[in-house]
């Protein structure tokens, strides 16, 4: 089979939130975190940590507690019992989170992106700490399609990290940034729909459209 490209990868990456619960070879696993360990980071610190579960139990009690936080902050939205109206737009992100939430902990694969150091306050030194850990979310994303698995972002365990720091035995000097669920998805990789890059593009200045579009 021909290596795909990483224009293939790139222009067919979707977020998957229906992964099936085949496992994921330990081999593709370690390929994923190699393959974030190369994006660029600040100064080369390398202040990212990995922690990948698979253990049934551990998914288990990460789903569990990932699904109570969304039961308290997305269902609401989805059943309508938030006490306000949402445009549609929004309503389609919230019902995608409650999907995920649903069955997250039946991912075969939940790999947490972490970094050892504190959150600056200042902003600069802010920037540069999530910076520095983006990147590797993206190499380990584009990896993983290339090895037709599927994966999504999820921030959500942010809204309240503590139970998910003690499933993980995590040390003090060490903060969770993101989750992605990894595993074979149920659906098709293919286009994401996106605008075209000449309706988001400004040259040299805001509102200033470009060279090959003037005379």
């Amino acid at each position: 089979m021909s290596e795909m490209t990483l224009r293939d990868a790139m222009f067919s990456l979707r977020a998957m939130r229906r992964l099936r619960v085949d496992p994921v070879p330990e081999e593709d696993l370690r390929f994923l975190v190699e393959a974030a360990t190369q994006a660029p980071n600040g100064e080369n610190q390398q202040n990212w940590r990995f922690v990948v579960v698979q253990d049934a139990d551990q998914r288990r009690r990460i789903g569990e507690a990932y699904q109570e936080l969304a039961a308290n902050s997305v269902r609401p939205v989805v059943d309508g019992e938030a006490g306000e109206d949402f445009p549609e737009s929004e309503l389609f992100i919230y019902r995608n989170a409650w999907r995920l939430a649903q069955r997250i902990g039946d991912a075969p694969a939940l790999i947490f992106f972490c970094v050892k150091g504190p959150i600056p306050e200042d902003r600069a030194w802010g920037a540069t700490y999530y910076g520095s850990i983006f990147p590797a979310v993206q190499n380990l994303m584009l990896a993983a399609r290339s090895r037709g698995l599927g994966s999504v972002l999820t921030t959500l365990h942010l809204l309240d990290e503590k139970p998910f720091r003690e499933i993980l035995a995590l040390p003090e000097d060490v903060n969770t940034v993101a989750l992605i669920p990894v595993g074979y998805p149920e659906g098709k990789f293919g286009p994401p729909l996106r605008d075209p890059a000449s309706t988001v593009t400004h040259w040299d200045r805001w509102n200033h459209e470009g060279p090959s579009s003037t005379g």
